[in-house]
């Protein structure tokens, strides 16, 4: 018994068959729901078990947090604590001029490769000037 199309409700041979998403197309039934474009199982993404073209394709949305009484509370809390903590730092090093940045390894080889770049084309001048 041959299956039922999930777009038009007609029945769906072996010849034109497309099984995605859980159901039985015609290849012809199986288009994006937007713009009707005809998709095969390279092009479709499924939604809600429905087709859909990339373009097409619905985007997760976020969910709003709810302004509670709770969360405005803990917002306000980190503000505070955040402008307590840059004018204890800023008190701490105002005269200074500078800050210190810490050797990590990233900045050793960023270093070091500015050194071979440097050496490279110091050693590429030299040969220019003795020729």
């Amino acid at each position: 018994m041959n299956p039922q199309c999930a777009r038009c409700g007609k029945i769906v041979y072996p010849t034109e068959k497309v099984n995605c998403l859980d159901k039985y197309w015609h290849k012809a039934c199986f288009h994006c729901e937007i713009c009707r474009m005809t998709l095969n199982m390279k092009t479709y993404k499924g939604y809600e078990k429905k087709p859909y073209c990339n373009a097409h394709y619905p985007k997760q949305q976020f969910t709003i947090v709810a302004d509670t009484p709770e969360n405005l509370r803990l917002k306000q809390q980190s503000e505070l604590q955040s402008q307590a903590k840059y004018k204890e730092d800023f008190e701490r090093n105002r005269g200074r001029g500078f800050s210190i940045v810490t050797d990590t390894p990233e900045l050793q080889r960023l270093k070091r490769t500015q050194e071979q770049i440097s050496n490279k084309s110091h050693s590429h001048q030299n040969q220019t000037l003795k020729a």
